[in-house]
């Protein structure tokens, strides 16, 4: 009999034992994604990164240490409170780089190289902020805000100072230069000018000499 009642009490315990488990797992996982929630960085709609423009795409498509750091500003747009700090050190590591390296000889301006020093300059910035806990979330939103301003001149002055002579249809495709052909020869057809007739000259008729 004893040993039938130590057994429910082993089972008992067991089973309470359990349900707590499940209740604390429980409670850490909400609490972890409330935390995750809370330090969710959102960046406002108006002030989010702009795509790149078909010409910029297309100065820029071979450059790819100038690819690297467009696709850092990319994550950070998209972090949370726990990576960004990451990913800031890791956009400043590589404009550094970048600076290094021998630009395009187009884009070796001083109009690109400042404003991808500002750039790096707010990202060690923010990468303080984004370590203290004190610094509120809307503080961080706004800086990377800020910093989309930044990365948005630099692809602006990248098209502004490029001397690459891209024709129309590289960028925009087959469509506009069917557009253009059409045109041409609607263009064509109107300078045509109709050829001027000239008149026939009569038949002279030669009399022979008498002898």
């Amino acid at each position: 009999m004893k040993k039938i009642i130590v057994s429910l009490l082993v089972i008992i315990t067991f089973f309470a034992c359990k349900k707590e488990q499940e209740a604390t797992r429980s409670a850490e996982t909400q609490s972890q994604e409330e935390y995750f929630a809370k330090n969710k960085l959102t960046i406002p709609k108006k002030a989010q990164l702009k795509e790149l423009t078909p010409t910029q795409k297309k100065l820029v498509q071979d450059w790819l240490e100038f690819t690297a750091i467009h696709e850092n500003i990319k994550l950070i747009n998209a972090s949370t409170r726990f990576a960004i700090a990451e990913d800031l050190g890791q956009l400043a590591a590589n404009i550094d780089t970048l600076g290094f390296k021998k630009f395009p000889k187009e884009l070796d301006v001083m109009q690109i190289r400042s404003r991808l020093l500002v750039l790096k300059t707010k990202a060690l910035k923010l990468q303080d902020d984004a370590t203290d806990d004190n610094v509120p979330n809307d503080f961080l939103e706004k800086e990377i805000a800020e910093m989309n301003k930044v990365f948005n001149a630099v692809c602006y002055q990248i098209e502004q100072t490029s001397e690459l002579n891209i024709l129309p249809e590289e960028i925009l495709g087959n469509s506009l230069k069917k557009k253009d052909s059409t045109k041409v020869k609607i263009e064509e057809k109107k300078e045509q000018k109709p050829k001027m007739k000239l008149p026939k000259k009569p038949f002279k008729q030669i009399e022979p000499e008498n002898n």
